[in-house]
Parts: C-alpha cells; structure tokens; sequence
C-alpha cells in the first residue's frame, strides 16, 4: 500500500498568514478608505474646477495659483507654520522633563503629576477655550495678580493676539507629548544607563548618548501628533486669536463656508495637506537619521 505524504510547505504558510492578516484588516483599511481617502479624492478633485456645484473647467490650476499668488493665504499658511512650529517645540521642552519624571521617579506625588497633565484630554476643548478667555481677559485672574503685584498700573490686552493662541494650543496638546515621550523611555532598558555609567560616562553624557536617542521615537511621534493638530486647529485659534490670527484653517472656513468657494478652499486644503505630510517625512527622516547614527556610534 502506498501512502502519500504532503511535506509540509513554508511558502503556503507563510501565503496563507498573509491573507489571514488582509483579511483581518479588510473592516479597518474599508472604513479608512470610505471615511478618509474618497473624500480626499472628492476634495482634490473640487480643486482642480473653477466653481461649484456646476463647473465650466473639469481641470485648471487656477485655485493653485492664486492660493500661492494672493499674500493674504500665504500669510495665513506661514502662520499655521508658524503656530505648529512654536507649539510643537515648547510642549517638546515641557513634556520631556514631566515624562521622564513620570518614568523615572519614585515620587508619590506622580499620580497626582499624571493627573494633572492628563486632565486637559477631559475636558472639551471649547470649554478649555472659555477658561483661557477668563484667565486672560483684561479684568482676568492673570491681569489682577499683576495689579496685585505691582507689575502693572492697568489692566493689558493678553487676548486676542498670537501669544494667546499658542497658551492655548499647549495647554491642549501638552498630553500628547508627554504620553508620546513616556512610552519611549518606559522601554530604555535601565542597564544601558548603567552600563554607560559603569564606563564613566556622567549623568549628563548617559542622557545624551543613551537616554535621549533612545527616546527618539516617542519624541518624533510626539511631535508629529502636536505638529498635525495644531495645523488642523480652529476652534482655539478662533476664540483666543478673536479673529485677529488668521491660521489657514480659518481661511479654508471662510472660503467655503462664508464665500461658498469650494474650489479654492479645496484647493487650500490640498496645499496644507501637502505641507503637512512634507514636514511629517522630514520628522521621520530626522528620527531615522538618530537611530542610524546611534547604531553606527555616532551618537
């Protein structure tokens, strides 16, 4: 009698694992697609018309041009620039000493830390808005601590100012940061350190060459998470800027929602998406760039 036997095969189950996988994440990528891609397709497409919803032209580069060409949407793109770039590096500064005192530290007093910092992703960011409105208005608790110190004979104008405005995005997107930074450094192994400590290294070179490049993804993520909500911000820009800073998010709103032009707030759109993701890759490239230098020894 002969028996026939079906070696086993690497190939087909390696093949039948990846279509296990596609099929796992089939509801995901179909939602993403339906809730994300097809009206990016839809905006890109209303972009390159001339008006909507009855367009002459199917393409032109019109909406392009004068978003590049009008001063008044570069001024508002280079402020959002601006505002991401700012926010993003002070909740940087901030956020890497509370997360490494969140990681590190054998306080008691880190829960209530945590709770601290966490406790701005309770609340809506409408209501966050309204309470930096209080703070700094001009009969505010902030103007009446300066009269009440002497720094100031009269109440100021805190408000409605780019100051303002970055106050508010970081109070917002501070947790962002820190829980970024946080899951880096919560998975250093502590025997690096010593290590390096062991070799003479001082606390300050174990931070440099060990502690920091290590935490460079969580950094970098961190940053890109801040750097692409304050560039998609509007509500805080709105109340805190009170329509004297004007973000690209304020003028997309106005193009389409108070002028009706589709077509160029499309096309405002589209280049702020692009500027984004251009400064997203160039994180990663950053980011990538440390881990290779620290795996060579540059570091």
């Amino acid at each position: 009698m002969n028996q026939v036997y079906s070696p086993f095969s690497p190939i087909s189950a390696l093949r039948r694992r990846q279509w296990s996988v596609v099929f796992a994440l089939a509801p995901a990528l179909l939602l993403i697609g339906t809730l994300f891609l097809v009206p990016l397709l839809r905006l890109a497409q209303l972009s390159i018309t001339d008006r909507y919803p009855e367009p002459s032209e199917l393409f032109t580069l019109a909406n392009y041009l004068e978003a590049v060409s009008r001063p008044f949407h570069r001024n508002s793109l280079v402020t959002s620039l601006k505002l991401a770039t700012i926010v993003t590096v002070i909740t940087l500064v901030l956020g890497y000493p509370l997360a490494f005192f969140l990681v590190r530290s054998t306080s008691r007093y880190k829960a209530i830390v945590l709770l601290a910092i966490i406790s701005p992703l309770l609340i809506s960011v409408v209501v966050r808005s309204i309470g930096w409105l209080i703070l700094l208005g001009r009969e505010g608790v902030v103007n009446q601590m300066l009269q009440a110190l002497h720094m100031i004979q009269e109440p100021r104008q805190l408000l409605f100012n780019f100051i303002a405005v970055v106050i508010g995005e970081v109070n917002i997107l501070l947790p962002f940061m820190v829980l970024s930074i946080s899951t880096s450094l919560s998975q250093i192994p502590p025997s690096l350190e010593e290590a390096a400590a062991v070799m003479g290294a001082g606390a300050v070179r174990q931070f440099a060459y060990v502690t920091l490049p290590l935490s460079a993804p969580g950094l970098i993520s961190g940053s890109v998470i801040v750097f692409v909500l304050t560039m998609g911000s509007y509500v805080t820009p709105q109340m805190l800027g009170g329509g004297k800073v004007n973000v690209i998010t304020t003028d997309i709103y106005s193009r389409v929602m108070v002028d009706f032009e589709w077509p160029m707030g499309s096309a405002l759109a589209i280049i702020t998406l692009l500027c984004t993701i251009s400064v997203v890759l160039l994180m990663n490239w950053v980011q990538n760039r440390m881990l290779g230098g620290l795996a060579r020894g540059e570091l």
